[in-house]
């Protein structure tokens, strides 16, 4: 059965790949006659050029439906989506209060680089069980870090720290569900690769062709060597969204989760001509943040249309301005309005000395934040902190050096404020560095009798 289900994802992933990796040919003969028939609504459609048939996604009144197909080339994909994406008929395992631990590639570098399925499944054990012991309920592993995939994937290519022939997410599901732990894919959804391993990267994934032609390049931008996904082409956002698809259809994942890498620079070079081809009259910022808002909205949508029971969540950066400011992250609106996730974990990595962002005030600020039905809040922590100078937190510099309940305090802070929490990241507990792991190990006593 389960080869069965596998051919049957394979075909349908090809073929959404296949329509994305075309970039929507009907597009170029569709835009202009929107442009034209939304010219009175103030919605505003352009191809980018004829010659490139590509799709500058519309300006949207963002209290609407985002994307209401307004091309047939939006239809095409869609129903592609809708249609070789079997919904999946597995019923999640969640938990009101999260208490989670993110599991970063970082870590595959010693548990998964160079190691046989059996021994990446022992070590996987023994880290999950660690999980647990610290009274965690939820794991955040991470599938997609630079445009790769720790899964078997037909869209993007293998992640490097996977060295051998196996599937690292579907032994992490049967591990975590084995504890009952609920398990999230964890993907950064915008950023790809450096331009050395683009060029290196094999014919046949979407991103290694948009790179190869220049007629598809602006689906991708640099900033300072490093490649992204850029939100302004609706294409470039259905690549994001069936890479999601193919994990929440294919495996029996409890909540898909995306983090703080949305832009990654506030240079307007980045998406110049984009921006100029849209046809907008929004500043620059604006639009910016309307794209990163549909994106997210269709990654929302994407994933209860693949499983009803699947949790959607997004954690952004604990400075809810700078997210807004520089990352064109809205998370006042993503958390005010529904449609947009389920929870929101932002990382509230400052001590409570913190001189400008302390730790008690900026959990209270989001709590205050989240007003839209159906979205939760779990804190983000910093586990990594522990033991080192928090060097931009001013007169709070040396708390992390000088405590040993910081996280346990903030954990019981983030539980009064009616929210969860979230410890970043794995390593940092359990395999620190040896000149704080003193430091660690009483942390990790105070943290474990947290209820």
């Amino acid at each position: 059965m389960k080869d069965i289900k596998n051919f049957f994802k394979r075909m349908s992933v090809l073929l959404c790949a296949l329509l994305i990796m075309s970039g929507c040919s009907a597009v170029g003969d569709n835009v202009n006659d929107t442009t034209e028939s939304t010219a009175d609504t103030g919605s505003v459609t352009v191809t980018g050029a004829s010659d490139t048939e590509t799709s500058v996604i519309p300006e949207t009144d963002m209290s609407e439906e985002p994307l209401s197909a307004d091309t047939s080339a939006q239809s095409m994909t869609e129903a592609v989506l809708q249609a070789y994406y079997p919904r999946n008929n597995y019923y999640s395992l969640n938990f009101d209060t999260q208490k989670g631990m993110w599991f970063s590639y970082i870590e595959y570098e010693s548990i998964m680089r160079g190691r046989n399925e059996q021994e990446f499944t022992s070590a996987l054990n023994e880290c999950f069980d660690n999980i647990v012991s610290v009274g965690c309920n939820t794991v955040y592993f991470q599938v997609r870090a630079y445009g790769d995939a720790y899964y078997d994937s037909s869209l993007f290519p293998r992640g490097e720290n996977l060295t051998d022939d196996y599937d690292p997410l579907e032994i992490a599901v049967k591990t975590a569900h084995d504890r009952g732990l609920s398990i999230h894919a964890w993907i950064n959804p915008m950023r790809l690769m450096t331009d050395e391993e683009m060029q290196n990267l094999p014919e046949g994934y979407v991103i290694s062709d948009w790179y190869a032609d220049p007629e598809k390049r602006g689906y991708i931008s640099r900033s300072e060597g490093r490649w992204y996904i850029n939100p302004a082409y609706y294409e470039a956002v259905s690549l994001i969204c069936s890479g999601i698809a193919e994990i929440v259809t294919g495996y029996d994942v409890d909540g898909v989760q995306i983090d703080d890498y949305f832009y990654p620079t506030v240079d307007p070079a980045f998406d110049e001509t984009a921006y100029n081809a849209s046809g907008t009259t929004l500043s620059l910022g604006d639009w910016r943040r309307q794209l990163v808002s549909t994106m997210v909205r269709r990654i929302y949508e994407t994933v209860h249309d693949a499983d009803p029971t699947v949790i959607f969540g997004i954690s952004p950066q604990g400075n809810a301005a700078s997210d807004y400011e520089t990352l064109y992250a809205d998370v006042y609106l993503w958390t005010s309005e529904e449609g947009y996730c389920d929870y929101i974990c932002p990382q509230i990595y400052y001590g409570f000395d913190n001189a400008a962002l302390p730790f008690e005030e900026t959990a209270e600020s989001w709590r205050d934040m989240v007003t839209a039905q159906g979205v939760s809040l779990v804190i983000g922590l910093a586990a990594y902190k522990v033991g080192y100078e928090d060097k931009w937190a001013g007169s709070g510099s040396g708390e992390w050096q000088e405590s040993t309940d910081i996280l346990a305090r903030q954990a019981e802070v983030a539980l009064s404020l009616g929210a969860g929490y979230a410890l970043f990241r794995y390593d940092s507990l359990f395999n620190p560095d040896p000149a704080v792991s003193e430091l660690v190990e009483k942390e990790l006593e105070n943290l474990k009798a947290v209820e």
